[in-house]
């Protein structure tokens, strides 16, 4: 099979366009509230720092990565949001920015899933480091 380096051509209808804005309304929410959050997050890390010194140092790395991953949900989802909003908007290049879109959303639920992992074991370990602990 061969693919084929020229774009393909397709324009969605008035009503498939009506289902994008609602999907990119939603997402612009999701984005400036992610964002939004990230900044606060970010925030409370270094108004922990610099009230509590060297003892935040611990909360302070989870508040910056927590404020990061926030940060990238954001970005990428306004990223998204942008390239739905070019297949409303634009004629005949629908696909080529359909696609630039699921690229972004890709990054999100990858970001997302590894959280959710790393999460996973960082529990799995906790309950087991409890289990030894309370043996002793």
């Amino acid at each position: 099979m061969t693919t084929s380096s020229t774009p393909r051509n397709y324009e969605f209808s008035a009503p498939e366009n009506v289902i994008i804005r609602q999907l990119v309304d939603a997402m612009r929410f999701v984005a400036a509230a992610s964002l939004a959050v990230g900044a606060f997050v970010l925030i409370l890390g270094i108004a922990g720092l610099a009230t509590h010194g060297k003892s935040a140092i611990g909360p302070a790395i989870g508040q910056f990565a927590e404020a990061v991953v926030f940060g990238l949900i954001g970005m990428w989802l306004q990223r998204a949001v942008d390239a739905f909003n070019r297949v409303i908007e634009t004629s005949g290049d629908d696909i080529t920015h359909l696609l630039h879109a699921l690229r972004e959303l890709t990054r999100v639920f990858s970001l997302q899933r590894t959280v959710l992992v790393l999460a996973a074991i960082i529990i799995v370990m906790a309950i087991g480091i409890h289990g030894v602990l309370s043996l002793g």
